[in-house]
C-alpha cells in the first residue's frame, strides 16, 4: 500500500500532474520496495530450508511468480493500448519479451514500471539456486559476509575511484540491494539458531544501506527494527484476517496497480471528477478488486496446478526413483 499510494499521489503528479490539489502526497512510499526485498530474503531462505531438490525450488518459484505475472502483463498491455497512457505504452514485441521476465537484460522496456523489482528477484533466486545446488548454502553466513564485502568494493569503485560499474552487472550480482536480501536471510537464521555474529552481519548490511542510499537508510533502519520485533515474536497481534487477506493479494496488487491506476485517474479527470478522495480511492479499490479476482482465479489455482503437474511429471518421478535406488 505504501507503493500504491506513492504511485497514485507523488509519481502520478510527476508524470502527468494532478488537476486537483491532493490533501497529501506519499513520496516515502517508493521505499516500500526495500522492505519487499528483505521479506524475499527471509521467505526464500525459509523455502530452501524446506526444499530437498533444486528442481523443486525452481518449480515452486515459477508457479509463484509467473501465472499472475503473465495475466498482469496481458491486462496492463491491453488497457494501456486501448485507453492510452502517454510515455508508458509498449510495442507487442516488447510485451512478448516481458513474458519471460528477462526484459531488463535485453534493454527492453517494462510493460509496467513496477516490474523492475522482479529482475532483482530473479537475480536473487538464481544466486540462491547456485548456492543450494552446490551445497555452499550450508555456509550462508560466510557467503553473506563475502557478498557484503563485494558490495563494499563496488561502492568504493564507483564513489571513490569514479569507475562506473554497468547497471546489468550490479543488478545481476545484487551489488546495490543485496544487503537487504542478506538481512532477510540472517533474520531467518536468528529464528533458528541465534548467534552474536548474526547481529554483526545485520549491522554490516545496514551500514551498506547508508553507503549506497544515504538518508534513505533511516527508513530502512525502521524496517530492520520491525524485522527484529518479528523474529522475536512481538508482532503476532497483526495476524488479523483483513491484513492476512491483503497479504494474500499483495503480489497481484503490486503487478497491476500502477499503469492501470494511472489510466483510471486520467479517465476520472476527463469525466470532470475533481474530488481528491475519489481520484485516489477509486483506483485503489479497482486495483484491489482486480488483484482479488486474479488471486482467486489465476495466482492461487495456477500455483496449485503447476506444482501438482511437476509432482506428476515423468522427470520428477525418475528423479525420485533414482534417489531411491542410490539410497537403497
Amino acid at each position: 500500500m505504501m507503493v500504491v499510494l506513492y504511485h497514485y499521489t507523488t509519481r502520478y503528479n510527476e508524470l502527468y500532474t494532478h488537476q486537483v490539489e491532493l490533501p497529501f502526497t506519499f513520496d516515502i512510499g517508493k521505499y516500500g520496495v526495500q522492505l519487499f526485498f528483505m521479506i524475499s530474503g527471509f521467505v526464500i531462505f525459509l523455502t530452501l530450508n524446506k526444499t530437498k531438490y533444486t528442481q523443486d525450488f525452481i518449480a515452486s518459484r515459477f508457479s509463484r511468480l509467473f501465472p499472475a505475472y503473465w495475466v498482469a502483463i496481458l491486462l496492463t498491455f491491453t488497457i494501456v493500448s486501448i485507453f492510452s497512457l502517454p510515455g508508458r505504452e509498449t510495442e507487442a514485441s516488447e510485451m512478448l519479451l516481458n513474458l519471460t521476465m528477462l526484459q531488463k537484460w535485453f534493454y527492453v522496456k517494462n510493460v509496467d514500471g513496477v516490474y523492475w523489482t522482479l529482475a532483482y528477484e530473479l537475480s536473487f533466486y538464481s544466486i540462491m539456486v547456485v548456492l543450494f545446488a552446490t551445497g555452499i548454502i550450508k555456509r550462508i553466513e560466510l557467503v553473506c559476509v563475502v557478498w557484503l564485502g563485494l558490495m563494499t568494493a563496488a561502492w568504493s569503485v564507483e564513489n571513490i575511484f569514479g569507475i562506473h560499474i554497468p547497471n546489468l552487472v550490479k543488478m545481476t550480482l545484487l551489488l546495490e540491494y543485496g544487503n537487504l536480501f542478506i538481512a532477510g536471510i540472517i533474520f531467518y537464521k536468528i529464528t533458528k539458531n541465534e548467534k552474536i555474529y548474526h547481529y554483526l552481519i545485520i549491522f554490516y548490511a545496514l551500514f551498506l544501506e547508508y553507503l549506497w542510499h544515504g538518508q534513505l537508510a533511516f527508513l530502512v533502519s525502521v524496517y530492520f527494527l520491525v524485522f527484529m520485533l518479528f523474529v522475536k515474536g512481538k508482532l503476532g497481534f497483526i495476524a488479523k484476517r483483513p491484513l492476512i487477506f491483503l497479504g494474500s493479494i499483495s503480489y497481484s496488487l503490486y503487478l497491476i496497480h500502477q499503469n492501470i491506476g494511472y489510466v483510471i485517474i486520467r479517465g476520472l479527470y476527463e469525466a470532470n471528477i475533481s474530488m481528491p478522495s475519489v481520484i485516489i480511492l477509486t483506483p485503489v479499490l479497482v486495483s484491489m478488486f482486480i488483484a482479488t479476482v486474479m488471486y482467486k482465479t489465476v495466482e492461487r489455482p495456477g500455483l496449485i496446478f503447476i506444482r501438482g503437474a511437476w509432482k506428476q511429471s515423468m522427470f520428477y518421478r525418475r528423479m525420485i526413483a533414482k534417489e531411491e535406488r542410490e539410497t537403497g
